[in-house]
């Protein structure tokens, strides 16, 4: 088994995994990956066994895209290509969000729970709140300092490509600033970032995005948010364990991100 860089030559051998696994991401998003952290790939002469990103942040890098083929199980494929990811890091703190079939195999690693995150899927029956209007570009600045702020992570190329990706929002709020982003994904659309002040606040920014009738997904380990979604509805789904290695927490404000800008991102 040889374990090496993946570059953008290599993507048609990574959506082999893609569909072998069942996961939705397209061929851009492991273009978008590649472009943000190093990726690395574990092959069999000519065949891919897994895979392993990084996306580095000063504070933490963010891993995922954590695939092995069913063709290449209990191989110590993923234990191998963990291992490699925290060796190249440049930073001792590693963030991952992990299913229930991953979480064995990081916890062996050092990794450790610090939270759970829930997936919720619908269309929204509720009103749209009326609080946000459209990021403009002289926002920028103030919102990449709010979510510096909040997620923890310095994140330039983020912001580089955030406005041409994701649709972005704002709000201005007793509390301060709030933030929502949502992006077209393989099987619909995904809200993320949100940045609020409060619980309250932050279903209001949800309401401005997800009315109208469109099927959206939502990613947040809160509580009242959960429940909010679950009134106007949408259904909870599997989640996720967010875990941390070479820290005891996550950097930030936590108490103000009710939801990361993807699971890969952070």
């Amino acid at each position: 088994m040889e374990i090496r860089r993946l570059g953008v030559d290599d993507i048609p051998e990574c959506m082999k995994l893609i569909t072998d696994r069942g996961w939705k991401w397209p061929a851009a998003q492991w273009e978008l990956m590649l472009a943000l952290g190093p990726g690395l790939g574990a092959f069999d002469g000519g065949t891919i066994l897994g895979t392993a990103l990084s996306t580095p942040y000063p504070e933490a890098q963010s891993i995922s895209g954590v695939l092995v083929g069913t063709w290449a199980e209990r191989r110590g494929v993923g234990t191998a290509l963990m291992s490699n990811i925290l060796d190249i890091a440049s930073t001792p703190v590693s963030v991952l969000y992990a299913t229930s079939m991953g979480e064995p195999l990081y916890a062996k690693l050092g990794f450790h729970p610090v939270g759970v995150t829930t997936e919720y899927s619908g269309v929204y029956t509720g009103s749209a709140a009326g609080v946000t209007r459209p990021v403009a570009i002289s926002d920028i600045s103030a919102l990449a300092a709010v979510d510096r702020e909040v997620s923890g992570y310095t994140r330039d190329k983020f912001w580089d490509f955030a406005p041409s990706r994701y649709s972005l929002r704002t709000a201005e709020f007793e509390g301060g600033l709030g933030l929502i982003g949502s992006r077209q994904l393989a099987n619909g659309a995904a809200v993320g970032p949100i940045i609020a002040p409060t619980a309250a606040d932050a279903c209001a920014l949800i309401s401005d995005v997800v009315a109208g009738g469109e099927r959206f997904r939502v990613d947040t380990d809160d509580a009242d948010v959960g429940a909010f979604l679950l009134a106007n509805g949408f259904e909870a789904r599997n989640g996720c364990a967010l875990m941390v290695y070479g820290a005891k927490t996550l950097p930030g404000d936590r108490s103000r991100y009710f939801a990361p800008a993807s699971l890969a991102l952070g």
